[in-house]
């Protein structure tokens, strides 16, 4: 049994990221475009270009008359008078305006949503020397730091085992437009039980019944004029 659910749950969290962060960047309004929504109904071909997480696809141009278009200004009303962006930093608040006025179908809680599932698949990933599930979720220079203490360790003949536990805070601090690429900082507090192993299975580092809490600000970012983008991990920082 246990062998199972060490099978299906990296499954799982792979398929919520998924859906999670694919919602983003898709506008409302091409929901009414049929030739738009037969696309998104046909199968998705994971093997298409070797990258099967955390897709996003611009949404297909809509044919809707200017006349007909929701108002930036009503969009941005509406969705600062929702609590949506109660848990942002008053910083985020100001950068998520101008993200909202340029790409109003931006799903704030969608995204924070997908990052809690990235946050762990990442730091999990890690310990497991899971190459493949970290090429997706960061970016070339980010990966190629991950990658090095991976290899590090490896040659040591180290080895960790992980178990994420759960978030005692999860706030965006920062939200930046910058041209077509949208920058998104949170600030992560969680739980992790983590115990690095010898070559001999001796306990190097950790304690196996020891929770402890990571404090990290991270920054993703995502090109949303490119339909075959995804959301990355660009840049990494201890919190405070």
């Amino acid at each position: 049994m246990g062998s199972l659910l060490n099978i299906l749950v990296p499954i799982l969290a792979v398929f919520l990221v998924y859906k999670l962060f694919t919602t983003l960047g898709k506008n409302g309004e091409d929901s009414q475009d049929m030739n738009a929504q037969d696309d998104r109904n046909k199968p998705l071909d994971n093997d298409q270009d070797g990258s099967n997480v955390i897709k996003l696809p611009t949404a297909a141009k809509s044919k809707t008359s200017n006349a007909a278009r929701p108002d930036p200004v009503e969009i941005l009303a509406s969705a600062m008078d929702t609590e949506n962006f109660a848990s942002a930093d008053d910083k985020a608040k100001e950068g998520l305006k101008t993200i909202i006025m340029a790409h109003p179908s931006f799903d704030y809680r969608e995204f924070m949503n997908g990052a809690e599932v990235a946050y762990e698949m990442i730091n999990l990933g890690f310990a497991q020397n899971d190459r493949d599930i970290l090429q997706r979720l960061l970016t070339p220079s980010v990966y190629e730091s991950f990658n090095g203490v991976i290899t590090a360790r490896e040659k040591a003949g180290h080895r960790v085992h992980a178990r994420f536990v759960g978030y005692e805070r999860v706030q965006m601090k920062d939200a930046v437009l910058d041209g077509n690429i949208i920058r998104l900082t949170v600030h992560f507090v969680g739980k992790l039980v983590s115990t690095t192993y010898d070559a001999n299975d001796h306990i190097i580092d950790g304690n196996e019944k020891h929770i402890f809490n990571t404090n990290d600000v991270w920054t993703f970012e995502s090109d949303m004029s490119n339909e075959k983008t995804s959301w990355q991990l660009a840049a990494t920082a201890k919190g405070e």
